[in-house]
């Protein structure tokens, strides 16, 4: 990795700028921190890294862990599992302590950064394993984003395989926009390229995350990919104040850079001869040399043609309760799907029947655990950052709401803090973490279900009846 001299940001090793503060980290005649370092420092194996975010592989976990990762387990001292050349070896760890350690006074609150570089990281590993993707996506920002002020964003789509692709579908979304806003290609040949222009609305001031999604079609197979990118909004100048264009940024992209250096934010004052700008019409009719910047996009999923029509399909479908389970009435709020023989193939579902949903680390206030995996003394004190009940979600109606719960080491969605007061709206895929290091990928979902629940042997069950039912 390569250390950013002037906020110790860690970037990639390609990085040729900083993604938290822009910095040049490769001046002429210089060497990095971490380039001097990289001569000394054994290669770490791809399996070696810690995880960030909390998995369970169901052919490797032991008994012991297996109670552990149970909520309802009984608090104590606990058993880790380790790899050992393809034995395992138990060892005793102690229980977490029961209070939130504060965070390094270090850390800032915005994690813009920590959501690129975390991004560079993953495509890097991408990167060194040959994985190539179908389409580039290339985006050029000819005017300054302006709170407030509608503008066009460029985007340029390149097919580097030896296939066509069919009705790529581009959406760019962000928290500082209003709305999610799209651009279509219908077909793009080998080794061609196409520009299209995407009209977008800023509505907050600050930095922020622009997401990119893009789908599209190869052959019988159809694709989505992902990537981001960062941006700066400005605040609308005051028209009864001088219009200091120092203080104003705009987004560019650097062509030629190395990973982790795509787009910068650059004083518009370095763009624009002396003079030029004066009053607020010029600032959003002065048009910016252009700078296309590649955006490293990774693989969301891929699917075959064949399943999207079946899944498409028309289908009417009968709900009912297994015939054991006629008999059977509990009451709970909690209910954990558990696969039996999947060898890993199949996760765990946990359903909870209420309107709210808590993240933490405490197995007993928590609905979702929030564990810094495997077992460690590094991890667990990482753990200890993480309050008992960190974040709570809520559904409004058909909305899905999020908040902190006052925790010791906040949380951010995207990027930017998470309120205790306020309820952030969650109505686009996102980024959720806490304690600045711990990311869950967050996607709402609309229900599938069309009209009331209707369940065909109900008034066989010995259950109370379903809601709404007289």
């Amino acid at each position: 990795m390569v250390i950013c001299g002037s906020c110790q940001t860690s970037n990639s090793p390609k990085a040729k700028f900083c993604v938290k503060c822009g910095v040049n980290l490769r001046p002429e005649g210089t060497v990095t921190k971490t380039q001097a370092a990289e001569k000394t420092q054994p290669k770490v194996a791809p399996e070696q890294k810690a995880t960030l975010v909390e998995t369970k592989s169901r052919k490797q976990v032991s008994p012991s862990l297996k109670k552990l990762a149970d909520p309802d387990s009984i608090e104590g001292s606990i058993v880790s599992y380790v790899e050992t050349g393809g034995q395992s070896a138990e060892a005793k760890i102690e229980p977490l302590a029961q209070i939130d350690t504060p965070a390094p006074s270090s850390r800032v609150v915005s994690d813009v950064g920590n959501l690129l570089a975390e991004q560079h990281r993953v495509l890097s590993a991408q990167f060194e394993s040959a994985v190539e993707t179908p389409v580039q996506l290339w985006l050029n920002f000819p005017g300054v984003l302006v709170t407030g002020c509608s503008a066009v964003v460029d985007a340029k789509f390149e097919n580097n395989g030896i296939l066509p692709l069919q009705d790529i579908d581009l959406t760019l979304e962000s928290n500082g926009l209003a709305g999610s806003a799209s651009a279509v290609c219908r077909r793009l040949a080998p080794s061609q390229s196409i520009r299209v222009s995407i009209e977008v609305t800023p509505s907050k001031v600050g930095t922020f995350i622009l997401r990119c999604s893009i789908k599209g079609i190869q052959q019988d197979q159809a694709y989505a990919f992902r990537g981001s990118v960062r941006i700066k909004i400005n605040e609308v100048p005051d028209p009864k104040l001088v219009l200091n264009i120092g203080d104003i940024q705009c987004v560019q992209g650097q062509a030629n850079a190395a990973l982790g250096g795509e787009f910068a934010p650059v004083n518009i004052s370095n763009l624009v001869q002396p003079g030029a700008i004066r009053t607020l019409n010029d600032l959003l009719s002065i048009e910016l040399p252009e700078a296309y910047g590649r955006v490293p996009l990774e693989l969301d999923y891929e699917v075959s043609r064949i399943d999207i029509t079946k899944s498409g399909s028309p289908r009417k479908t009968t709900w009912s309760i297994p015939k054991k389970f006629l008999a059977h009435a509990q009451s709970g709020i909690k209910l954990k799907l558990e696969p039996l023989d999947s060898a890993g193939q199949v996760a765990a579902i946990h359903l909870v029947a209420r309107d709210e949903f808590k993240l933490g680390r405490s197995r007993k206030d928590a609905d979702f655990l929030t564990w810094f995996w495997p077992r460690s003394a590094e991890n667990d004190e990482r753990t200890r950052r993480l309050s008992k009940v960190h974040v709570v979600a809520e559904t409004h109606g058909d909305k899905l709401v999020v908040r902190d719960a006052g925790s010791a080491n906040r949380a951010t969605f995207e990027g930017h803090p998470l309120s205790e007061n306020e309820n952030d709206l969650i109505d686009q895929r996102g980024t959720l973490i806490l304690s600045h290091e711990y990311h869950l990928d967050v996607t709402p979902f609309e229900s599938t279900l069309e009209g009331p629940l209707s369940i065909a042997n109900e008034r066989l069950w010995s259950g109370p009846p379903a809601k709404g039912d007289s």
